[in-house]
């Protein structure tokens, strides 16, 4: 309804021109859609039920009244149009990784969701493998979506017209974990998560809810409510306090399940030097069925950078960049209830990177003259080589800390058997202050004298490593910043051979890969191709091409 102005004669006041009068009426009503929703009267609508239907609060039923100068509250005309004020109805993607995306109810794409977008009531979401999206509302609860995972927006108003504010959301498949910031006691639950077997509402809490064939639920701050989905007649519901929880069913709710225990991560490490992959070990619990873990960088585990889950008690991924990480774990009984949560700080610091080596061999018998030789790193001021008669490097023979080049003599040690490790050094820019990366892992070499002169393979490397069956990517440059790529090659081995390229400088850094995950990449190693000697007969492939 548009607000009909009277002109009013009066002395040294402008008269209103009619065209005026419809540019300010096109403005008002411009301006009030802006803000409203329109709705065609039908039988059977009301204030009441439209104000709850649009608003989210049946109370604010007066403010579509007013809006459209309705006298008679009690009776709508089927067939008329009412404007309605607009509630707020978004919420925001405040962390995403990996694949996640806004997609249609057929589960065709949209877009890909990134930080800070806006969805609104009725968008449907998914995540993908290893992906992960923060949902924050506007009173600051936090729904996080867990990978492999499909929700729906089903209700979302916010807003002074709705004070306790209602959201809904409709969990079609995989897992979600939510905080809710506590409503006042006089409010009702104003957080759902509806799922095809169950129903959880609550006020303020913190609840985990999983759906596939059956939907658990499991609280570990403050309680839920459940009922079933599709309640029958008399059909019990239940009410969740801290530390239990319940599986769902077509048939409907079943028994209240106490939760298990948070598994125990006092014996993982807490300091990670240069790790190829993380794995991390802790006893099994028992009437455990899996476990579910997550690593993050924030105190409460909403920007989660890996979640997944494993059917035995540990965990294995690709390393992450340098930096102090959450990891978080918790286990799922026979139910598929998840129990309460542990957490574990630890620190990975890869750089600069070990040097790969080239001579000795591991194992090689070689003589007193010989030098053990390892790669340059691109930025690296100096190399610490150490070697030691035992392999934990308890008994430490030669400690050479202030290396110009990654080479050392061998000619002042007696014969023997020795480990020995190199680590690089750099200057950090903005501090000055020096950095010492981490070793390399062991090498074991015997020193006899009869052995041979140990000597290294033009354009080969090697690095010793402790795990078995993994893959590395192996990035090939001329130039240290990688602006293009002469090569690009997987390893089933943790070593390397250039000598096929044509002779020069290379630079090469190296990722971890796990399954079809690739981990960061280290600092760019350099190896050296030698001229081949075309009198030496060698392949087709070996020789230059022009």
């Amino acid at each position: 309804m548009i607000a009909v102005c009277k002109q009013k004669k009066s002395p040294g006041r402008p008269h209103w021109q009619p065209a005026l009068v419809m540019g300010v009426a096109l403005a008002l009503q411009a301006s009030a859609q802006a803000d409203t929703i329109s709705h065609t009267v039908e039988p059977g609508d009301n204030l009441y039920k439209l104000a709850a239907h649009y608003m989210g609060n049946p109370h604010a039923w007066r403010e579509i009244q007013k809006l459209n100068r309705i006298r008679n509250a009690h009776y709508l005309t089927p067939g008329t149009n009412l404007l309605i004020p607009k509630v707020s109805s978004t919420v925001t993607a405040s962390f995403v990784h990996g694949e996640v995306s806004l997609i249609d109810a057929a589960g065709n794409a949209i877009k890909a969701i990134t930080h800070g977008d806006q969805l609104a009531e009725g968008d449907i979401v998914r995540t993908s493998e290893n992906s992960y999206l923060s949902l924050e509302f506007s009173d600051k609860s936090i729904a996080r979506i867990l990978s492999n995972t499909r929700i729906r927006l089903d209700r979302i108003k916010e807003g002074s017209l709705v004070p306790q504010g209602q959201r809904v959301i409709y969990l079609e498949q995989g897992d979600i974990d939510v905080s809710v910031t506590p409503a006042p006691k006089r409010n009702p639950n104003h957080f759902r998560v509806i799922t095809p077997q169950a129903v959880a509402a609550v006020r303020g809490t913190r609840f985990s809810v999983g759906t596939g064939n059956i939907s658990t639920t499991s609280v570990t701050q403050g309680q839920v409510e459940m009922k079933q989905a599709k309640p029958a007649k008399r059909a019990p519901g239940a009410v969740l306090q801290a530390g239990q929880g319940i599986a769902a069913s077509d048939n409907g709710l079943g028994e209240v399940q106490t939760l298990l225990a948070a598994p125990d991560l006092s014996q993982l490490p807490t300091h990670l030097p240069e790790p190829e992959l993380l794995q991390f070990n802790w006893p099994a619990l028992d009437g455990s069925s899996e476990y579910q873990y997550r690593i993050a960088q924030d105190a409460n585990m909403e920007q989660v950078l890996w979640n997944a889950a494993s059917n035995t008690a540990e965990a294995m991924l690709p390393s992450l960049q340098d930096g102090e990480y959450l990891l978080a774990v918790r286990a799922l009984d026979m139910h598929g209830i998840a129990g309460y949560e542990a957490q574990h700080r630890f620190k990975i610091a890869s750089h600069p990177s070990s040097p790969w080596l080239l001579a000795p061999q591991q194992g090689q018998i070689v003589g007193s003259n010989s030098r053990l030789l390892c790669t340059p790193i691109a930025g690296a001021q100096g190399y610490h080589l150490q070697i030691a008669s035992d392999q934990a490097f308890q008994q430490v023979v030669a400690d050479a800390d202030q290396l110009q080049e990654c080479q050392y003599s061998l000619a002042s040690l007696p014969a023997g058997q020795y480990y020995w490790r190199v680590a690089s050094i750099t200057t950090d820019s903005a501090s000055g202050i020096a950095q010492h990366g981490p070793y390399s892992q062991p090498a074991n070499i015997i020193l006899d004298e009869n052995g041979a002169t140990a000597r290294s393979t033009s354009g080969q490397a090697y690095w010793n490593s402790t795990q078995q069956g993994i893959q590395y990517v192996a990035q090939v440059s001329r130039s240290p910043q990688f602006e293009s790529l002469v090569a690009e090659q997987v390893l089933d081995h943790p070593q390397i051979d250039l000598k096929a390229l044509p002779a020069g400088r290379y630079y090469v850094r190296l990722a971890t890969r796990i399954k079809q995950y690739t981990g960061p990449f280290s600092d760019a190693r350099i190896l050296e191709v030698e001229q081949v000697n075309d009198a030496i007969d060698r392949t087709w492939f070996d020789k230059p091409k022009s």
